[in-house]
């Protein structure tokens, strides 16, 4: 009897567990009064497909549209070596570094000087954040997610699920070239 009593009271533990879970919710306003969190906060992400809408080869500037549609700028790193070999059009995976800007904001505004609000163009929100691993997920105004590694300057303490994410700058640091 004893053997058949903890098999099913830790199924049925088990499966009330499983019921108490949600997923993250980056559609939340954070709490405490808009302001900037943090500046510059640098972020990494190597797995990012994208196409090469077009190419500035002599300043090394690549913009690209992303698979959720964001279309972005980013400058190439001279460590690239095979920059040469893309061409627009092209699918590629690279890895992206990325300076970000986030808000704890109220209605996408910021109040600005003189009783100015100020509208901040955010591309995504947090969606969870976790300090040991430095690892931010964002969730872009699409619901598409993406998990990036944070530098270990980042004060991911401080910020939480709803605050607003700005793209300040992206640079690519690797290119992979896809088949077509």
């Amino acid at each position: 009897m004893k053997k058949l009593v903890f098999p099913l009271l830790t199924s049925a533990i088990a499966l009330i567990m499983t019921g108490c879970w949600t997923p993250p919710n980056a559609n939340v306003q954070p709490p405490g009064e808009p302001r900037l969190i943090q500046s510059g906060v640098s972020a990494s992400n190597n797995h990012v497909r994208a196409t090469v809408q077009s190419i500035e080869a002599a300043q090394r500037v690549l913009n690209l549209k992303l698979a959720d549609g964001t279309a972005i700028t980013c400058t190439v790193n001279p460590s690239v070596v095979n920059f040469d070999q893309v061409q627009a059009a092209d699918p590629i995976k690279v890895a992206l570094t990325v300076k970000l800007a986030v808000y704890v904001l109220k209605d996408g505004r910021l109040p600005g000087a003189g009783g100015k609000e100020e509208v901040i163009p955010f591309i995504a929100k947090v969606q969870s954040v976790d300090p040991s691993y430095r690892l931010l997920k964002v969730q872009f105004l699409n619901g598409q997610t993406a998990e990036l590694k944070a530098s270990l300057d980042t004060n991911l303490l401080e910020m939480q699920a709803g605050d607003a994410v700005v793209l300040q700058s992206a640079e690519a640091t690797e290119i992979h070239i896809e088949k077509k």
